[in-house]
């Protein structure tokens, strides 16, 4: 048969659990800066159709310090699109997925994407990684391509996206900012 615990040693037990899991965690969170943002970059508009069902985008994110310092800034990509999709016949039931998608290199980021509808504008948000850590003593950069790309390029009709991007990046190893910490973000 099983005793039960008094009230009493059971709630001293649960803190005495919660104290040692909160322990735990900050002793394997690595110390770091707060983000910098970039300003909002405003990307150089995309036009989908059925014969040009993907488009690529280059992003280059930049994080420079006055200076030099032997910790890594680690940063995430921010995007924010607006699609709309103008089909080739109003009459239509099929609906195309847009679907953005990060890359570093071969490597997917990740990204999102959503089933478009007649003349509505479906927004669409991703936050992906931007990869690498990267040691400030040397500047920063990290190019990541976007893919903009029609998963359902059968279903004619066109798609207009406008989008905007921004960087956040911190400093891991410090929790001090460190001197003319910049982060800039650009489309080539």
């Amino acid at each position: 048969m099983l005793k039960r615990i008094p009230t009493a040693a059971r709630s001293w037990a649960s803190r005495l659990m919660l104290v040692m899991a909160c322990a735990s965690v900050v002793a394997t969170s690595k110390v770091r800066t707060r983000d910098e943002l970039s300003p909002v970059l405003s990307g150089k508009p995309v036009h989908l159709t059925t014969d040009s069902a993907r488009v690529m985008r280059t992003l280059v994110v930049r994080a420079d310090t006055k200076e030099g310092s032997s910790d890594p800034a680690v940063g995430e990509l921010r995007l924010l699109a607006n699609a709309k999709w103008t089909p080739s016949d109003p009459t239509q039931t099929a609906q195309p997925r847009l679907s953005i998608t990060a890359y570093d290199g071969q490597i997917e980021r990740g990204g999102t994407s959503e089933v478009l509808e007649p003349a509505v504008t479906v927004k669409l948000r991703s936050v992906t990684g931007l990869g690498r850590e990267c040691p400030l003593s040397s500047g920063c950069e990290w190019t990541v391509q976007v893919a903009f790309e029609l998963e359902d390029p059968e279903v004619p009709g066109t798609v207009d996206v406008e989008w905007k991007a921004m960087a956040a990046v911190h400093v891991v190893g410090t929790p001090d900012i460190p001197d003319g910490f910049t982060v800039s973000m650009s489309e080539p």
